[in-house]
């Protein structure tokens, strides 16, 4: 076993491309898709309206700017103009001294949003100064004294596993999925070598070998098992600690739950390989197989915000799906192994079937 094992390092010194080309497609999907949605807040381009003092406008910006989610940046008109004419930005905002104007060149669907966000500042900056005027010369102090001490406090939570609610995350959506879909790829691509071996009668030759059957397909599927795990644990160490995603702080429980998914993926390859009777065979069937899988388990998108119930059936045969819910159970959640025996009992039942039916129907075979 050892010597078959070691023989598949071998084979990927030589030939690394394989695992390379699928750990850096999942590297820039990940990155494209997620990594540069560490900043939530929406730029919006301003200008001060024709007419009006850049004082006012300043503290106009400033008051807008103490929104969560939009950041106002106050530029040269010229400037703005030349941007929307380059189709660089849709729209803008012209601030006056009390009064302000969407400058539009095309719709977006930000628009709404910002121009209702503006309105219930300027609305919200009248009313104070009406109060002011009527003698309340203290009332933004007042008000700001009441926001920071206030007499209710109200605490709201999501309960996990509530009906029709989930915990969106998309970092770790992408993330996640990205990397169990092309691991997919990268592990049985990498079994492909047993059905060359038999192709090539070097299998034959190795079974009159001291070998035992049992130690040559373990040597095998380890490697895979090795090389998939490997891949996975990689990939989520570097967007972890290098764009900063946030995986939860049991790390270990992730590792055991990339095992099982692994070792999974591994008896899939291996009931595949029993299926067809060529390697080109298996080459058309990996894609297919990969991307339905992914698809219906939840990888492209949350499996939670699917209503077909073909769909939800179809997806409970799926180990993906079982992989991703352990997984963001940890991230999101802050599950232990205790709380994943169900997720990660099906993913070892499913390999422990697929692998004994693929073994035996390889066997029949050769």
């Amino acid at each position: 076993m050892k010597s078959i094992y070691l023989h598949q390092w071998q084979r990927f010194r030589r030939a690394p491309m394989l695992v390379v080309s699928f750990f850096l497609l999942t590297v820039v999907f990940v990155f494209t898709l997620a990594g540069f949605q560490s900043d939530d807040k929406f730029t919006v381009l301003a200008l001060v309206k024709e007419g009006s003092s850049d004082q006012a406008a300043e503290e106009w910006i400033d008051r807008l700017n103490e929104s969560e989610g939009m950041f106002f940046d106050l530029r040269e008109e010229e400037e703005v103009r030349e941007m929307m004419r380059d189709g660089r930005r849709n729209f803008a905002l012209a601030v006056g001294d009390s009064d302000y104007r969407m400058v539009v060149a095309a719709e977006d669907a930000n628009l709404m949003r910002v121009e209702s966000y503006t309105a219930q500042v300027f609305r919200e900056e009248f009313r104070l100064m009406q109060a002011e005027e009527a003698g309340g010369e203290n009332i933004r102090e007042d008000i700001q004294s009441s926001l920071e001490d206030p007499v209710l406090t109200v605490t709201t939570e999501t309960i996990e596993g509530a009906e029709g609610t989930f915990v969106y995350d998309n970092q770790i959506q992408t993330l996640f999925g990205m990397t169990l879909f092309f691991s997919i790829y990268t592990m049985i691509f990498s079994l492909m070598n047993v059905t060359e071996e038999k192709r090539t009668g070097t299998w034959d030759r190795l079974i009159v070998s001291p070998l035992k059957k049992s130690q040559m397909y373990i040597g095998h599927f380890l490697y895979c098992f090795t090389v998939g795990c490997a891949q996975i644990v990689v990939i989520f160490l570097l967007f972890k600690y290098g764009l900063g995603f946030d995986l939860g702080g049991n790390f270990p429980a992730i590792l055991i739950v990339v095992g099982c998914y692994a070792f999974a993926i591994v008896a899939l390859g291996t009931l595949l390989m029993g299926l067809v009777k060529s390697s080109q065979q298996l080459q058309a069937v990996i894609p297919i197989v990969a991307t339905a899988m992914a698809m219906l388990g939840g990888a492209f998108w949350p499996i939670e915000i699917v209503t077909n119930n073909i769909v939800l059936f179809l997806s409970q045969g799926m180990p993906i799906l079982y992989a991703l819910d352990a997984l963001k159970s940890i991230a999101i959640y802050g599950r232990g192994l205790a709380d994943l025996a169900q997720p990660l009992s099906i993913l070892i039942i499913f390999g422990v079937v697929c692998m004994g039916v693929g073994v035996n129907l390889m066997e029949r075979r050769g």
